[in-house]
């Protein structure tokens, strides 16, 4: 092989000076000339990105670490730059207090649902999913129906979604009913009740427990089987499905055979719990978003702890079906459901307590960036699946 690479160099000592004439100005020349240029800017971006990079990474460790325990550094980035950046979406999550006509309520429900669809992966569905809408208590009540693919009969759930009793809808828990309903399977039924300020207690109450006699009634129509069924809701839905579940027991009516509470609202009187206080705001969820919704949800006059409003004062929670709650570490009403668990436990309800110490409120629908809130909804649909 050496000596190939002798005659290379024999041959190019023995080359003739060139006598072509030069190129003319714009010939092929010129792309070469600019090349060097092109590379230099492309390189100096490609520098700038990742230093930018670099330096997100670092504040979001940075952030991570809080007076209050180790925060998904995704989300520690993401409130550390809406802190700094955000402007009126520093100080909450849900600008219920900007709800005064109907008129801005639809503004302040479409940036909700603008806000947080981003958040969601979207889920390929098999089955059916269909809207309708029954003669509900107030009026027209729209529920969607997710029917899984195959023969069933499927267990049901009825799913409440959250949003503070004044924003969200199906819409915004798309991803958790459509995994629940393809993962247990399961036909799950999401409810789209009334909300405030338009419709305050007890209408989200009368919708909600008026969707699980009805579903509990016509499951063999929903392609479910006969038996007992599953009530299930995040943060406000999580109330509502807490409701229904002490409705259900009292009324001796026994269609309720599991409750599934996701980081729920269970006590709507008390404002000084340790976890209202060290996470009152820049977490997501605030204390003034919480203020500002119950102000909007519950009539004047009407006692917050009214067991109807505040499932946690129930004079007993023994009998209450079988329960899966989960709970946030970064989450305003984390010690209020942490409460609700240790009550449930010591009436003697079966209880799965499930507690994710370093994610905030509301990361169950964000399924894109989240991977726990993907596995959360695993462990729910393991649990409808399995109900008898």
């Amino acid at each position: 092989m050496y000596h190939g690479l002798g005659r290379g160099r024999r041959e190019r000592r023995g080359r003739r000076p060139s006598t072509a004439s030069p190129r003319a100005e714009g010939s092929a020349s010129g792309g070469a000339e600019l090349y060097p240029g092109v590379m230099t800017a492309s390189l100096v971006f490609l520098g700038i990105l990742v230093a930018g990079a670099a330096l997100l990474v670092g504040l979001a460790r940075h952030w991570s670490n809080t007076p209050h325990g180790r925060l998904e550094p995704l989300f520690a980035l993401a409130f550390g730059l809406t802190r700094l950046f955000g402007g009126r979406r520093a100080e909450g999550a849900i600008d219920a207090g900007s709800m005064l006509d109907p008129e801005s309520a639809r503004a302040v429900r479409q940036d909700f649902l603008r806000t947080t669809a981003p958040l969601s992966r979207p889920v390929a569905f098999g089955g059916e999913i269909r809207d309708r809408e029954l003669d509900g208590p107030g009026g027209p009540l729209p529920i969607r129906i997710y029917r899984p693919p195959g023969a069933g009969p499927f267990p049901l759930m009825v799913y409440l979604h959250g949003g503070g009793f004044v924003v969200g809808s199906p819409d915004y828990t798309d991803a958790v009913t459509r995994g629940v309903a393809l993962q247990a399977p399961a036909v799950v039924v999401s409810v789209d009740y009334r909300m405030a300020p338009e419709h305050p207690f007890p209408a989200a109450v009368e919708d909600s427990c008026f969707a699980v006699e009805w579903c509990f009634a016509n499951a063999a129509a929903l392609g479910a089987r006969q038996g007992r069924i599953a009530v299930g809701g995040d943060s406000a839905g999580g109330n509502l499905a807490a409701v229904a579940a002490q409705r259900d027991l009292r009324s001796g009516h026994g269609h309720v055979g599991l409750q599934v509470l996701v980081y729920p609202t269970v006590d709507l009187e008390r404002r000084d719990r340790q976890s209202q206080i060290a996470f009152a705001s820049g977490y997501g969820l605030s204390m003034r978003d919480v203020n500002a919704c119950f102000a909007r949800y519950i009539p004047e006059g009407r006692d917050p702890a009214d067991p109807a409003l505040s499932p946690l004062y129930a004079a007993s929670l023994a009998g209450l079906p079988r329960t899966l709650c989960f709970t946030a570490g970064f989450d305003v009403l984390r010690d209020e459901g942490i409460e609700y668990v240790r009550r449930l436990e010591k009436a003697g309800v079966p209880v799965r307590h499930v507690h994710q110490p370093t994610l905030p409120h509301g990361y169950l629908t964000m399924t894109r960036v989240c991977a726990q809130a993907r596995e959360d909804i695993a462990t729910i649909a393991a649990e409808v699946g399995a109900l008898q």
